[in-house]
């Protein structure tokens, strides 16, 4: 009677294992329906967006497109609008770009705000860029695939949230 009881156990525990892997902390958001989990589970995720695998699609300054990777995260604050299921976050960085003054390479940082948004049915992510300089208000627009430019990631907690 005690092996039975032995194999039972064992049985039982192959079959969840597979379900705990699964749960696992750190966890790859893979779109916006993992993204809208994990904030309502208050564990906002966080990770980088690689620009060089997204497309400009509306560029309002007199700067070239960037393709360059930032971090980005959903821990300083975020907004879910419940009628259209988006989510929105915004950052504030510097932007840091190479000029050329009287031929010196001189690193300039400018102040930018970093509007990056997630809607159901969508396989992107946007990320927009808006900065003012010398009075000029500078706009660049990306879409982000989340499969090939997007890269967050769930934050160890609990294993069963």
């Amino acid at each position: 009677m005690r092996r039975s009881y032995k194999v039972k156990i064992l049985t039982l525990l192959a079959m969840l294992i597979p379900v705990t892997v699964q749960a696992l902390p750190n966890a790859k958001i893979m779109g916006h329906r993992w993204l809208l989990s994990a904030i309502k589970s208050n564990r906002p995720p966080s990770g980088y967006l690689d620009l060089n695998n997204c497309k400009l699609s509306k560029n309002i300054s007199d700067l070239p497109a960037d393709n360059r990777t930032y971090r980005i995260s959903f821990n300083e604050n975020f907004s879910y609008d419940p009628g259209d299921g988006s989510i929105t976050t915004i950052m504030n960085i510097l932007y840091q770009q190479t000029r050329n003054l009287g031929g010196t390479p001189v690193l300039m940082s400018r102040p930018a705000t970093i509007i990056l948004t997630s809607k159901p049915q969508k396989e992107s992510i946007t990320y927009q860029v808006v900065m003012t300089h010398n009075e000029k208000t500078m706009m660049q627009l990306y879409n982000c695939p989340w499969d090939k430019a997007v890269f967050l990631w769930k934050p160890k907690g609990s294993l069963f949230n």
